[in-house]
């Protein structure tokens, strides 16, 4: 199989089965058997962290005006730790998320949070089997690629609601192409007509019929130009104003990247005898959540421009699934991410562990509660300066050779064996970054960081050694919750959580040392201020309360094991969180562009450590 062991992420599998919790108890009062209290916790940095700073009122106008003045958007960059008051701390919402992830695994809950939504993918050169799916939707391939999509006017309806004219068929087609000069950028038959990246005029034209065109590809095999046909209408000639030689009206329409193309699009206008085509609400929010479109928002557009021309495609039962601004556009999958996730894990009708700790929105309200940890010591002492870092890269949840489980049958080693989001394959888990050594994660390349200014940041981290302490407060825990979150807070020798901005650079690793207290109940009740104190240091505990989370654990799983640790998903957790022994850090860069469209697929954390 094709591995690609060097990526700066990787995957905790997910478990076949939900772990259910105890009994959730009444909020109207204490059990004896149950335990209140808090847990003091020591956060060491082991790399530089870094958490963004909050927004003044002054700041947040800056932002503004300069975002209303920037056609690029960059907006006002505050490069300050987190320090609301002046005073550098780690928010509790930052160490509450983390330890509700790692609960979560450890514990065998449901998979608690996710998009569900609808990914979208253009794979129009792609080799492997999206690729051949891609093309198979939107092309005949059995008549030299003469487009199955269809061309129309899109129209906005009311409020959230739109739908599309389609586009006239004359001469056997809705949709021709033309070409343009790529060194003038002057479209051909015209004297000065010249279109932007993603620009669409009203223009007229005379229709012809499609028929055989030939082109040329480069042969990597043989290094040299082949032919091949491809099936479409071309014209010749088009004009802003009608004439005899101009007598149809139609829209032409530019794509992006134009120094790599020599066509533009040309649709028909709307057929007045055919009913519009209304689009569904549910394709309407897929559209407007594809966060990976570079072209415009076509819906967007239509707020300052009454219709706009489209293409779209429709399923046997003529309903719109997908369109876009250009004739090889952006579909989306068939199914959502949550179709890809088994059921058990999403099954509302468990109440796993970590959601009977930290509650949910329908049923009942958390019994733990996270304090912001300050940083002790001086700020001056324990802040780097100010710096650039590496530009970070989004996480690609369309790179399914990653984010997907391939099954033994797709395993040979070629791209078109791997399974995509329309493939019942679930998703390869809880994605978590590797630990690394932190030394090189500011861009150093001034030439990068002019010619891509708007993709860089400031940050001012925190160095490595730096201490800060909080605290968590919980109620009402039974000896297995507060087990679970011990365990999830104090990590065997060498292991370490992350947080923070900048965790595929290196940012990020600290280490947490938790002590105990623990509310004497009858003693709360008979003084006054004996809650705030006189709780007991119980820190010598904590092994008791984690070995009773293991124990509740392995014998719901009917493990026969003397650690949790020892079980197969689990030591996949323990070797992404290891950082005594992490890779070598060039093992756990980002992936190249070369990789990425070779399709090679993540090998498991275990095997990469091996």
């Amino acid at each position: 199989m094709i591995y690609t062991p060097r990526h700066t992420y990787n995957f905790v599998p997910l478990n076949e089965k939900v772990i259910p919790s105890e009994k959730i108890p009444e909020f109207d009062r204490y059990y004896s058997e149950r335990f209140t209290g808090y847990i003091e916790i020591e956060i060491k940095t082991l790399t530089p962290l870094y958490i963004r700073d909050t927004l003044t009122e002054d700041e947040y106008k800056q932002k503004l005006e300069l975002e209303n003045k920037s056609k690029d958007k960059k907006q006002y960059t505050n490069p300050d730790f987190f320090s609301p008051g002046g005073l550098l701390r780690i928010p509790g919402s930052s160490l509450r998320g983390m330890i509700r992830t790692m609960i979560e695994i450890m514990s065998f809950g449901k998979f608690g949070f996710f998009d569900d939504t609808r990914l979208y993918y253009r794979a129009v050169g792609d080799t492997s089997k999206l690729g051949i799916d891609y093309r198979d939707k939107m092309v005949d391939t059995s008549n030299n690629y003469f487009p199955k999509f269809k061309a129309g006017i899109l129209k906005a309806k009311g409020a959230n609601k739109y739908e599309i004219l389609p586009s006239k068929v004359l001469k056997g087609t809705q949709i021709y192409r033309i070409n343009f000069d790529k060194r003038t950028g002057i479209v051909d038959g015209t004297i000065d007509l010249k279109l932007e990246e993603f620009e669409f005029k009203e223009i007229y034209f005379n229709p012809v019929s499609p028929q055989n065109h030939t082109h040329y590809r480069w042969d990597k095999k043989s290094q040299k130009e082949v032919p091949y046909q491809l099936y479409y209408a071309k014209l010749t000639s088009v004009s802003l104003n009608q004439d005899n030689s101009h007598l149809n009206r139609g829209y032409i329409i530019s794509s992006g990247h134009m120094d790599k193309k020599h066509m533009h699009w040309v649709i028909n206008e709307p057929d007045d005898s055919i009913a519009p085509v209304e689009i569904d609400e549910e394709v309407i929010m897929s559209y407007k959540n594809d966060s990976q479109r570079k072209a415009p928002d076509l819906l967007e557009v239509l707020k300052t421009k009454k219709e706009v021309p489209c293409f779209y495609l429709i399923n046997d039962k003529g309903k719109i699934v997908s369109f876009g601004h250009t004739g090889m556009f952006r579909l989306a999958y068939e199914k959502t991410i949550g179709d890809h996730i088994p059921a058990e894990l999403k099954n509302s009708n468990i109440t796993d562990i970590a959601e009977a700790i930290f509650g949910n929105e329908k049923t009942h309200a958390g019994r733990v509660f996270f304090e912001d940890a300050y940083l002790n010591g001086n700020p001056e002492d324990a802040l780097l300066d100010t710096a650039i870092p590496k530009i970070l890269s989004g996480p690609k949840p369309t790179c399914f050779q990653h984010y997907l489980e391939q099954k033994p049958e797709n395993l040979e080693a070629h791209p078109k064996n791997l399974a995509h989001y329309n493939s019942d394959n679930p998703i390869r888990g809880y994605k978590l970054y590797w630990h690394r050594s932190g030394n090189n994660w500011i861009e150093t390349d001034q030439e990068n960081i002019k010619k891509h200014s708007t993709q860089y940041t400031l940050i001012t981290p925190v160095k490595a050694g730096a201490i800060f302490k909080g605290r968590i407060r919980f109620e009402n825990l039974s000896k297995v919750d507060l087990g679970a979150l011990l365990f999830a807070l104090q990590l065997p020798e060498g292991l370490a959580h992350k947080l923070g901005m900048g965790k595929p650079l290196g940012l990020g690793s600290v280490r947490i040392t938790p002590k105990l207290y623990l509310s004497d109940r009858k003693k709360r009740y008979e003084d006054l201020f004996f809650e705030w104190n006189g709780l007991r240091d119980e820190t010598e505990k904590i092994i008791d309360f984690k070995k009773a989370f293991e124990k509740y654990v392995l014998t719901s799983l009917n493990e026969n094991k003397t650690s949790l640790w020892e079980i197969e998903r689990i030591k996949e957790l323990k070797v992404m969180l290891d950082f005594q022994n992490k890779p070598d850090d060039e093992k756990t860069e980002y992936t190249d562009l070369e990789e990425f469209r070779k399709r090679k697929i993540l090998p498991h954390p275990t095997e990469v450590k091996g």
